[in-house]
């Protein structure tokens, strides 16, 4: 059980990490076209336990990314952070000692490197040319020290 829920925990880090954008310069907006509201696709996903029943990532102009989602037991959840490039930066409401250091690739492309209580896992997010679909690749060890890889593919509403 605790492997499902940490490997679930684990899963929704994606969806945050997909929508991250930075500005590379002043002049730049930091989310340009990953800025909006994306859901995920269940059929196009792949995740190593019980997939969510809901996930939902927001990306505010500005950057800052919120997810929402519902766990494969039906319970909310919601979490944030504002990236920073190359910067760790804490994920608010994800427990203590969770953080992100996302670095923009590209326009379409971001990879990040996540810290959950010190056990660390890798992530990059691809961001369609039309804007349409961004995919989100992650992977890393569980609390069990069992490494897991997932695919979610979200899609702009």
């Amino acid at each position: 059980m605790k492997s499902s829920l940490t490997k679930i925990s684990l899963l929704a880090m994606p969806a945050l990490l997909l929508a991250i954008s930075f500005p590379l310069s002043a002049q730049e907006t930091p989310a340009g076209a990953w800025a909006g509201t994306w859901k995920f696709n269940l059929e196009k996903s792949k995740f190593p336990g019980k997939a969510p029943l809901e996930d939902q990532v927001t990306i505010d102009p500005d950057g800052t990314i919120t997810v929402q989602e519902k766990s494969p037991e039906g319970k909310e959840s919601s979490w944030s952070y504002k990236p920073e490039q190359g910067k760790a930066v804490p994920v608010q409401g994800r427990g203590e000692n969770v953080t992100v250091i996302a670095t923009k690739v590209n326009p379409y492309k971001t990879t990040q490197v996540w810290s959950f209580n010190g056990k660390p896992a890798k992530s990059f997010a691809i961001l369609s040319k039309d804007g349409k679909t961004q995919t989100f690749h992650m992977s890393g060890t569980d609390k069990e020290g069992k490494p897991f890889t997932e695919l979610v593919v979200f899609e702009k509403q």
